[in-house]
């Protein structure tokens, strides 16, 4: 397999020189506001990072843990990396969060100062010993990020220790309480570059940033990885404001999630019979005309779902990754993407399932130099890898005969019945989510009349409990006996984590 060359950076520092090296007067981001549209080049974002990291070094805030809540802009990753490279640790927060629980996560991460926006700052209850920079706002008490950009006493972007902590994030909870994680920018720079090392995408093109950057997935894909290949990343309006981002920016590549995957997908359905010539320009004209590359991730999807938009969009590529692996772990090359599997491990790192059932099916453990620093408790850092230099996942799958490897489910989720045999909600999820009559659905551990462990589903769906008992019949026929759905309940719609996943504790 022959991979794509990639430049050598081992921290954010080498990263921006590198980038600005090659770059320098190109467009690094795009901004909507208002009418307008605000661009900032490789030299001007460099500029704007040693400025702003400087001042926060001058305020005495080097040895700090620096907070970013608001939502994606060029001011959030100015932020970021001044708060890396400056400061002790930088840490992405959800906006989406409850005021009070944003505070809290602050002073979980004993963080000194927020950065943050107008829309969130109006949500925060009052906190004591904390400096607020506003991203697009200012007040008598909170200073604008912009009388941060031009600095006179500028300090050269210093280098961190290798291996020195840079930043942290606080997984999603979806399953349990949240962690904090801890990165290393040499984390962060090798997993960029195993990505680069696969994926091509080109100085010039252009990429729509759609998901939250506080998520390490949108992160590091959209923002580092583009940044590092000479990319114009974008910002609009959120997804609120998805379709008119796609005629006013022309991206030429997305990272997505499959809840809206799925949803495109559904309106590509319904579109008139016409000849495929045809019918794939109707599509990409919708996204604005250069739309060549689809990143998908962060939870399964299902394999139809790929089939139908693989038939309009030239590559639409899986990848299996999470926080703690900053965060790509497996990823399918463009030049050789297995359209049901989410890839293979990343160049110089490896893979391997342990405990398998009879099916090859057990948990994912990989190695490699983007495994995190570890798990912060508030006053340590715990390196989690075993003895060997293992990182347990804590996910469940299998690797087919050519090296792919399949995400079948996530170990706490499994459940288990009365005679020992494991059902991974997930492939039962897959199963329900090809009925187009089923929005969203969810599997989990339910009890039968007995009060034993039983199959339960939660179903998002405008059809009526006889069409729904109908499908579950047909899924239960294609399963074991020991997988049968036993009941279901149809709602109005499933809680979800600003990254779209399911949060299967509600």
């Amino acid at each position: 397999m022959s991979l794509y060359e990639v430049r050598q950076f081992n921290n954010f520092p080498e990263l921006i020189n590198s980038s600005v090296g090659c770059f320098g007067n190109s467009v690094a981001f795009s901004q909507k506001k208002g009418d307008a549209v605000v661009t900032y080049t490789y030299e001007q974002f460099k500029s704007a990072v040693i400025s702003f990291g400087s001042a926060l070094h001058k305020a005495g805030f080097a040895e700090s843990r620096i907070a970013i809540c608001a939502g994606n802009s060029i001011g959030w990753c100015i932020s970021y990396m001044a708060g890396a490279v400056y400061c002790k640790t930088v840490v992405p927060i959800d906006k989406e969060l409850t005021g009070e629980n944003i505070i809290s996560t602050v002073k979980k991460a004993d963080a000194k100062v927020l950065i943050t926006d107008a829309k969130t700052f109006d949500k925060l209850p009052e906190y004591e010993g904390l400096t607020v920079i506003g991203i697009d706002f200012e007040n008598e008490t909170v200073k604008p990020l912009s009388s941060f950009l031009d600095g006179i006493e500028l300090l050269p972007m210093p280098v961190k220790e290798a291996g020195a902590p840079s930043v942290m994030l606080f997984t999603s909870g979806t399953t349990g309480k949240s962690k904090a994680v801890v990165l290393s920018q040499e984390n962060i720079c090798f997993d960029i570059s195993a990505v680069m090392k696969i994926v091509k995408i080109n100085h010039g093109e252009r990429i729509l940033s759609l998901l939250p950057l506080h998520h390490t997935y949108e992160c590091s894909i959209s923002f580092l990885c583009c940044f590092y290949a000479g990319v114009n990343i974008c910002f609009g309006g959120g997804i609120r404001d998805i379709y008119k981002d796609f005629k006013l920016f022309s991206p030429h590549a997305l990272v997505l999630v499959p809840l809206i995957l799925k949803g495109l997908a559904a309106k590509f359905k319904k579109l008139p019979p016409l000849p495929d010539r045809l019918l794939r320009k109707r599509v990409l004209d919708f996204f604005g005309g250069n739309l060549r590359l689809v990143v998908c991730g962060a939870a399964p999807i299902e394999g139809d779902v790929l089939k139908e938009v693989s038939r309009f969009i030239p590559t639409i590529i899986q990848g299996y990754g999470l926080t703690e692996c900053s965060p790509i772990a497996l990823c399918n090359p463009d030049f050789d993407f297995a359209m049901d599997s989410v890839g293979k491990p990343l160049p110089q790192t490896q893979a391997k399932i342990i405990n398998p059932d009879e099916n090859g099916t057990g948990e994912i453990c990989v190695k490699g130099e983007m495994v995190m620093v570890g798990y912060f408790d508030g006053e340590e850092i715990h390196d989690m890898r075993d003895d060997d230099g293992w990182f347990h996942t804590g996910d469940l799958g299998f690797c087919d005969k050519k090296g792919n490897y399949h995400i079948t489910g996530r170990l706490k989720n499994v459940i288990v019945t009365p005679n020992g045999k494991n059902i991974y909600p997930e492939e039962l999820e897959l199963q329900l989510g090809e009925f187009k009559e089923i929005t969203e659905c969810m599997v989990f551990e339910g009890v039968d009349q007995r009060g034993s462990a039983a199959v339960w589903a939660k179903i998002v769906t405008k059809a009526d409990a006889d069409k729904v008992q109908k499908i579950i019949k047909k899924v239960n026929s294609k399963n074991a006996p020991y997988k049968a759905i036993k009941g279901f309940e149809i709602c109005d719609e499933l809680p979800k984590n600003t990254s779209l996943k399911i949060i299967r504790n509600k």
